[in-house]
């Protein structure tokens, strides 16, 4: 097969206009072109990286080595994987590497490479994982001793429940420290999923639901917005209107959230909040676009919780409104955003002065 030149197959532009490290490879592995944001993310000039064979630049380290070869060795499959890449500094970066044959050849000559950037997402993982074996670590010490328990007086039995206290709030604690990462971008880390929280909780209270299951859903409440560690600062912090392209990308982090949060039936309203908690009554909402009773009433309390926040709390494109004047915008959307009933029941603690301020 004839290989086809770069400039007939006209991708320069394409892979300049990535978001992500991209690189154009033929079938003997040197690298016929790379964008800037690739070149940059290997810490070498365009120079070093354009013509050079990719074995070659990963060569210093073997563990990088072996998932370039596996990627050599199926051409015309498509491939991605995980693997670090070596940069000059001796240093390793955590990468995700897509690759697809440009044509639909039986031989293609070239495969596009997508290389995205894993380290702060590396980092923020790494930090999660020591957190929660320390929650684990407490919690097997406590399994340890409750075998023993059972052998002692009612005094044993008080230290026991003492114990399951403490575990809860180890628990609790964790997912405090997992929302405020999430936070963490944000100039108000911490202040914004407590009143969250309390809202949600007071409101759910308000509806009926009994005191364990309304504290249930305040403390899932603050993980709502967890997907966000996949949205990007630039995006996230943005002082002006998002383009349609960047709004898509953070209707993306209900998803995430959903994702991130482990199937363990602890989480699963935490669940149904990350997902849920931009559906709107009417249908307009994302990810699912649904309606009334089919969106999670923990999700319809606290998409009524975060509106009402945002509205009442600065941001970077706007100054906060007076808790009045958000208030008679929830009363405005009911039966289009909000379930009128939930409404009901935040005009009602709005109205005798019970709803929570941080």
């Amino acid at each position: 097969m004839t290989s086809v030149p770069l400039a007939e197959l006209a991708l320069a532009p394409l892979l300049q206009a990535l978001p992500c490290g991209a690189a154009l490879l033929s079938r003997d592995g040197r690298i016929d072109h790379a964008n800037e944001r690739l070149c940059a993310m290997m810490g070498r000039a365009p120079a070093d990286v354009i013509g050079a064979s990719l074995l070659s630049i990963c060569a210093p380290d073997a563990e990088a080595r072996e998932p370039v070869r596996r990627l050599l060795e199926h051409f015309e499959q498509p491939h991605e994987e995980e693997f670090y890449l070596p940069l000059p500094d001796g240093s390793r970066l955590p990468v995700l590497a897509s690759a697809r044959a440009v044509t639909g050849d039986e031989r293609p000559a070239y495969r596009l490479v997508t290389i995205i950037d894993l380290s702060r997402q590396k980092k923020s993982e790494e930090e999660l994982r020591s957190q929660y074996q320390i929650v684990a670590q407490l919690g097997n010490t406590f399994l340890g001793q409750a075998e023993n328990l059972k052998k002692y007086s009612q005094l044993l039995e008080d230290r026991v429940t003492e114990r399951t206290a403490e575990l809860r709030e180890a628990n609790l604690d964790a997912i405090y420290m997992l929302a405020v990462a999430c936070e963490a971008k944000d100039e108000d880390t911490g202040r914004h999923v407590r009143r969250i929280r309390d809202y949600a909780e007071a409101m759910a209270r308000e509806l009926g639901f009994e005191a364990r299951d309304a504290e249930s859903i305040g403390y899932s409440a603050v993980l709502h917005d967890v997907g966000k560690l996949h949205v990007p600062d630039h995006i996230l912090k943005k002082p002006t209107a998002l383009t349609d392209e960047e709004r898509l990308i953070v209707q993306q982090h209900t998803l995430a959230g959903e994702r991130i949060l482990s199937d363990k039936p602890f989480f699963r309203k935490a669940r149904l909040i990350a997902r849920g908690h931009h559906e709107n009554w009417d249908g307009s909402g994302y990810p699912d676009t649904a309606a009334r009773e089919a969106i999670p009433v923990e999700a319809r309390i606290v998409h009524l919780a975060d509106v009402f926040d945002a509205l009442t709390s600065p941001r970077a494109y706007k100054h906060a409104w007076a808790a009045a004047d958000a208030a008679g915008v929830i009363r405005e959307s009911s039966g289009r955003m909000f379930d009128p009933e939930i409404v009901r029941a935040f005009e009602s603690l709005f109205a005798r002065g019970a709803l929570p301020r941080a």
